[in-house]
């Protein structure tokens, strides 16, 4: 796994990132949607901490979610109809590329 709690980047940081890979591999094999809670414990030279609360819950995305159509009939006339909408609220982790309408 990427987050080696070890590693003086990951100590500097205090941050780290997964593959969406790795958790939906074995031996997690969780679905594309999941929720991820993480939880950290701090470890020094006289144990360890009790364990953080968890996160608010990272979600393994993969497709956008639905855009937003807005009725606005500003610029619609006899000769056109003018469709006007807002970027999809998650982009499934990557830039919009195409829309079909």
């Amino acid at each position: 796994m990427a987050c080696l709690g070890t590693s003086a980047a990951i100590l500097f940081s205090q941050g780290c990132t997964i593959p969406v890979e790795t958790l939906l591999a074995a031996p997690y094999n969780l679905p594309y949607g999941s929720s991820i809670f993480a939880t950290i414990l701090a470890t020094n030279a006289y144990g360890t901490s009790v364990q953080s609360d968890p996160g608010n819950g990272a979600i393994i995305l993969t497709v956008p979610s639905k855009p937003i159509v807005s009725n606005d009939n500003a610029n619609t006339n006899a000769l056109q109809i003018t469709i006007v909408w807002v970027d999809p609220i998650q982009t499934g982790g990557t830039p919009i590329l195409d829309y079909s309408i």
